[in-house]
Parts: C-alpha cells; sequence; structure tokens
C-alpha cells in the first residue's frame, strides 16, 4: 500500500510517548490523551499522546491491547488515570459520536439481512442512506447486501461488521484484530478505506498480529507487555525481509518470494524478553 502523508514514519520514540502535532489538524486538543492508566489486572501506568495519524498495538496475548482498546470505547473504566478523546471523556455522551469501535469478534443477527444491519447501524450514528452505499461499497458488499447473515461465509461476515462499524466515517477509528477473518480482497478494502479515511485527516488504532496488516494500517507501533507501554517505534523497525527460498535476510524485497517475520526488538517483546 502507498505511503501516505498522514502516516509517516516518526523519529525512534523509546519510552518516550508523545507525538508532536500535526500541522493544520484543526482542534487544539490531541485525538487521544491518556494520563498514568491503570486498571486492575490489564493495565499498568500507560500514558499515551496521539494526535491524527495511525497507531498499531503489538503485544502477546495478556499484553494489555484490547483493554486499552476498551478503554478508549468507553468499555472499560480505569481504576486511576485520565482519559480524553478530542477533549471528551471516552465515557461521556458525546464521545460515542467521535470514535467507532469495531471489536474482534462480532454477533450479528443471523436472521437479519446485509442491508438490515447497515440501515440500523446508519441509524444508530444518524447517518442516512448515502453511508449506507459507502460503507457497502467500501467493503465489496453489493452482492450479498440482501442475504441473510446466516447465509454470508465468516470472511463476508466480518466486513459486513466493519462496514456496519465504521458507517459515517466518525474521526477515530478503533480496530481489534480487524483482518482476522477477512481474505486479501477485504484486507486490501479495509487498508484503503483506512488510507482515505487518515487522507481526510482521521485516526486509526488497531491491534494487529501479522506483519502484513500491521504494515497495512499502520506506520508507527506501540508495543505492550503485562499491561504496560515498553515504547514506540516505527513499523519499519520492528519487522525484518527474508527470502522465502533461502530464509536469508534481504535487504529489499527483489525479484523472489519475500515475507516477513519479526525483528530482535518485536521478538524479545513477543517472547517475553526485555526490548532494547
Amino acid at each position: 500500500m502507498k505511503p501516505h502523508p498522514s502516516r509517516n514514519e516518526r523519529p525512534s520514540g523509546g519510552l518516550d510517548h508523545g507525538v508532536a502535532a500535526r500541522p493544520g489538524s484543526g482542534h487544539a486538543d490531541p485525538v487521544i490523551a491518556i494520563d498514568d492508566v491503570s486498571v486492575p489486572g490489564r493495565l499498568r501506568e500507560v500514558s499515551l499522546r496521539l494526535e491524527p495519524g495511525a497507531l498499531a498495538l503489538i503485544g502477546a496475548n495478556g499484553a494489555g491491547k484490547s483493554s486499552l482498546l476498551h478503554v478508549l470505547a468507553g468499555r472499560l473504566r480505569p481504576r486511576r488515570g485520565h482519559v480524553r478523546i478530542l477533549g471528551v471523556g471516552p465515557r461521556r455522551p458525546g464521545a460515542a459520536a467521535l470514535r467507532a469501535y469495531v471489536p474482534q469478534r462480532i454477533d450479528l443477527p443471523v436472521h437479519l439481512r446485509g442491508w438490515e444491519v447497515l440501515a440500523a447501524a446508519a441509524r444508530a450514528r444518524t447517518q442516512g442512506p448515502d453511508a449506507v452505499r459507502v460503507a457497502a461499497d467500501r467493503m465489496g458488499l453489493g452482492e450479498v447486501l440482501d442475504l441473510r447473515v446466516a447465509r454470508l461465509s465468516g470472511g463476508m461476515r466480518q466486513r459486513l461488521a466493519l462496514a456496519a462499524g465504521l458507517i459515517g466515517a466518525p474521526p477515530l477509528w478503533l480496530l481489534d484484530e480487524p483482518a482476522s477473518a477477512l481474505d486479501a480482497g477485504g484486507l486490501a478494502r479495509l487498508a484503503a478505506w483506512v488510507d482515505d479515511h487518515l487522507a481526510a485527516g482521521g485516526t486509526v488504532v488497531t491491534s494487529a498480529h501479522r506483519p502484513e496488516e500491521v504494515e497495512a494500517f499502520a506506520h508507527e507501533a506501540l508495543l505492550m507487555r503485562g499491561g504496560r507501554v515498553l515504547g514506540r517505534w516505527p513499523v519499519s523497525e520492528l519487522f525484518v525481509l527474508e527470502s522465502v527460498t533461502t530464509g536469508r535476510p534481504v535487504e529489499v524485497p527483489g525479484g523472489g518470494a519475500v515475507r516477513r517475520r519479526p525483528g530482535p526488538r518485536l521478538k524479545a517483546v513477543l517472547e517475553g524478553d526485555d526490548a532494547d
């Protein structure tokens, strides 16, 4: 996917979790402001500043990625600390219009048709038919809108869930493993939608595991372990390329097939060792 100015690489962050405000962002408050947030058994002293752009949350199971998304979605109340989305508390009534949250698993009503799911989502966000058409087109749902959810494949259900969750394109998108059930076509469509959302000044925070997913949705990553933030780095510093044929590292993709695998820093985090 082509690089985008709103997701340009930033200098290595180490333990510095701040990001300079993007010129012309149009608002005084950062999109996300988290200060010393703790949730017993889930998050410990997490702080984060994020201006418009895209950030991936990376870590092993239990690292706190989903918990952090739940806090931003207003589904989990911190025991201590402060959270703001564009200056609004995530559990305040006005916060719902500022964000879209798509969990890893959504159980859609199996008796509804695809267009009924999207229409209900549009009504919940006070959006009209145009928003339904845009979301359906974005995720390539035109041929399945008249089918009941029970008849859709897992991949199409995931496309429908993403279209419903992102309908109306609010400023902040919170995506928990959004590509877990997507095929290559669905992943490409979602990546293109993310690209255009960022071009319009939007913000995306996503948790992901596979390198191709991380690189499709963000150029910057927050590494987490045990509910703590270990650091913030450009995605390009976290993966290495190797030849599928020889297994040897390569500098840039050449004529042969290559694959991405975690580099030393990311491997240490995923395996529970101390990062550099």
